[in-house]
């Protein structure tokens, strides 16, 4: 494959570009749902490539190099990807919290009107996608965790609470539009973060954990509380995983 074809292949079309310059001069708003694919389909194909490869390699190089394998691509061929190995993990992210839309027609029959009862099931959901990668989770929490990656990785997560929302049909529009999403996100992110710890069958103390954060954040007051117990937990928690990547390295 030539220099020429090899861009020609990544590169975005106008119609990519235009909706891309769009997204970024506007704040994410999930009445203001995009059909917008970030990503072309040969990015796609050595993305979902490479994550079949994470179990074994974890969120690193080789998992990348393999996908490009797969993909009939060269192995250099992941040089394509600025971020690296940042790149698979928002992939990842990505595709995953795509994927709640298509179960509003089931979660809205098997748990009626009860928002609660739908805000956790698309919790549940969206965790179980992590099941087969929880093993290697920390390590992208660690990748999240750098300081260039930062912004990008909040950016998903609040993404993905209005996603979640805006799933159960939520109508609000004034300041509690923000303390939804901000408890939301605190509540799936230590979620998250104790499932990678979590021995338990089915990791059901996982659920149980989210059941009672899901419980806590309904009091008076607990969004701020949820917020700064998450900002705390899940800041020690990386740095930890950080240094303890860095010292594998």
């Amino acid at each position: 494959m030539s220099s020429r074809e090899f861009a020609v292949l990544f590169q975005r079309t106008p119609a990519h570009l235009t909706r891309a310059r769009v997204c970024r001069s506007r704040l994410y708003h999930s009445y203001d749902h995009f059909p917008y694919q970030p990503y072309t389909p040969s990015q796609e194909k050595i993305l979902s490539s490479a994550l079949k490869h994470v179990p074994e390699y974890g969120f690193a190089k080789q998992s990348l190099v393999q996908g490009c394998r797969d993909a009939g691509y060269l192995d250099t061929t992941h040089a394509v990807f600025q971020g690296g190995v940042f790149d698979l993990v928002k992939f990842h992210l990505y595709k995953e919290r795509q994927k709640l839309a298509a179960l509003k027609p089931q979660i809205d029959e098997e748990e009626g009107k009860s928002v609660g009862k739908r805000i956790r099931r698309y919790c549940v959901e969206r965790l179980k996608a992590n099941e087969p990668i929880i093993s290697k989770w920390t390590e992208a929490i660690a990748i999240m965790a750098l300081p260039q990656n930062i912004p990008q990785s909040l950016e998903e997560l609040a993404k993905l609470s209005d996603e979640i929302w805006f799933l159960v049909d939520d109508k609000a529009s004034d300041f509690d539009w923000y303390t939804k999403r901000a408890s939301l996100s605190a509540v799936y992110s230590s979620t998250e973060l104790y499932m990678t710890q979590d021995n338990s069958p089915g990791f059901e103390n996982t659920y149980e954990f989210l059941d009672r954060r899901l419980a806590g954040v309904q009091s008076a007051g607990s969004s701020i509380s949820s917020m700064m117990t998450w900002a705390t937990f899940t800041g020690i928690a990386s740095i930890n995983l950080l240094q303890s990547q860095l010292s594998r390295g």
